[in-house]
């Protein structure tokens, strides 16, 4: 190898290591563009050209944006923004470059616009309406195709959507669409099946914007959202408690009773489902203290679904492994109550007509009751009972007892006899017929 080129290459490798270890930085980058930092404002006479020259120049361009020629409008309100950005010219200029690129369908785009007029630009007249453009981009485009990739036409991301509705929240946070915003945001993660950080963003709506009619609805979303979880199959029994929480705390909201009825029937099917699964699966395994603890949330509500499929599996499992009752604590059951059979649910037999009645009395209540001693339950008169609780009244048995009656009273009137009544006389011309005369009999001397 020549000696110039064996130097040269030596030389190459040696800056290339100096470059690495941090030496480089003794060396200008030429190819760096200066920072100028923000321009100086003028004042006085030149503060005043310059409002006349961006005035000009804001006409000229609002005239080629009305005769059609959008390219040289933009030219002109970009100059303006760029030349002259301390003057009042410059926020119209940048709210019609955004309002452009958001007619050309260019959204992206024209929410940046927009946000950099809200940056730079706050107490401009336009701040209110560009928060209104932006949060009409973010909201047509959760449902329009509004971007491009590769050329061809997109829906933007729904991370990218998320980062843009966050920057509507930043720049009011409690303007008219944060609350809005949020709920799309927790929405959005919903969507993707984001499950826990769907329940985070509802709980911000709730907790920031408690008065907006959202917050009723993003509280209800919270209570479905952990029942999802339960439905999903997900084991953690702490789903369950919170999907109550979030049902009894929605609760407070008049417009939620309607959104909550029914609710807490579908949360304790969807946990007794759940649980009674998730005992199966520890069953299936022999790890019957595991399956006992899920199976203890469904022996509690005798009326829930699998009960009784749940008391055969215990009465198994308690067969094969004594003392398991007993490892499991508060639980509803055992080894005596298990051994009775379940009550039958009579309201889903067709001949069921209410509850029993009342329970009839039995005589000798003292004694074992007997086959005959069924009395009917009639309560006793007054006058039945005896004069002096447990004495007994002998007046009955002995008539000397009894007072001398009273010879002052008088007696009761007799009704007189009633006269005797004598026949009819016949009428005249109709013969009477003459009785035989009796005889009467003599006394014998």
């Amino acid at each position: 190898m020549r000696p110039d080129l064996n130097r040269l290459s030596c030389l190459t490798v040696a800056l290339i290591v100096a470059l690495s270890a941090g030496e480089a930085q003794a060396w200008p980058n030429l190819f760096k563009k200066k920072n100028k930092g923000p321009a100086a404002i003028p004042a006085g006479e030149e503060l005043r050209q310059a409002d006349m020259t961006a005035g000009q120049m804001l006409t000229d361009a609002r005239n080629r944006e009305a005769a059609g020629h959008d390219g040289a409008a933009m030219k002109g309100y970009e100059t303006i923004v760029a030349k002259y950005p301390f003057t009042s010219m410059a926020q119209e200029a940048q709210f019609r470059i955004a309002a452009a690129l958001e007619k050309n369908g260019k959204y992206e785009k024209a929410f940046d616009a927009y946000q950099d007029l809200i940056t730079r630009y706050r107490q401009s007249p336009q701040f209110s309406e560009a928060l209104d453009r932006q949060y009409n981009i973010v909201a047509t485009s959760r449902t329009k195709r509004t971007g491009r990739t590769f050329g061809i036409k997109t829906k933007i991301s729904p991370d990218d959507l998320i980062v843009m509705l966050g920057k509507i929240i930043a720049n009011a946070p409690q303007g008219a669409h944060a609350a809005e915003a949020q709920f799309e945001i927790a929405q959005i993660h919903e969507e993707e099946d984001e499950k826990d950080q769907a329940i985070r963003a509802f709980r911000k709506v709730v907790e920031n914007y408690p008065r907006s009619p959202l917050a009723a609805d993003a509280q209800t979303r919270i209570g479905r959202t952990y029942m999802a979880k339960v439905e999903g199959g997900e084991r953690d029994r702490s789903n369950v408690a919170k999907a109550r929480e979030a049902m009894q705390e929605a609760s407070v909201f008049p417009t939620a009773a309607s959104d909550m009825a029914g609710m807490e029937g579908a949360i304790d099917d969807a946990a007794a489902e759940n649980a009674f699964s998730t005992g199966k699966f520890y069953q299936k395994r022999g790890n019957y203290k595991g399956a006992m603890i899920y199976y203890a949330d469904i022996l509690k509500n005798p009326g829930s679904p699998h009960y009784e499929e749940v008391r055969d599996r215990v009465s198994d499992m308690s067969a094969k492994e004594p003392g398991l009752l007993e490892s499991v604590k508060n639980l509803a059951i055992n080894s005596r109550t298990l051994a009775v059979p379940a009550t039958a649910n009579l309201k889903n037999k067709g001949d069921y007509f209410g509850p029993p009645g009342p329970v009839a009395q039995l005589a000798n209540a003292g004694r074992p009751a007997m086959r005959g001693d069924f009395v009917p339950n009639t309560p006793l008169e007054p006058g039945d009972l005896p004069a002096t609780p447990g004495t007994p009244d002998n007046s009955l048995l002995d008539p000397s007892a009894l007072p001398p009656p009273d010879t002052n009273v008088p007696s009761p009137p007799v009704a007189p006899e009633p006269p005797a009544l004598e026949a009819p006389a016949p009428p005249p011309g109709v013969p009477v017929e003459e009785k035989p005369a009796v005889p009467v009999e003599q006394p014998k001397n």
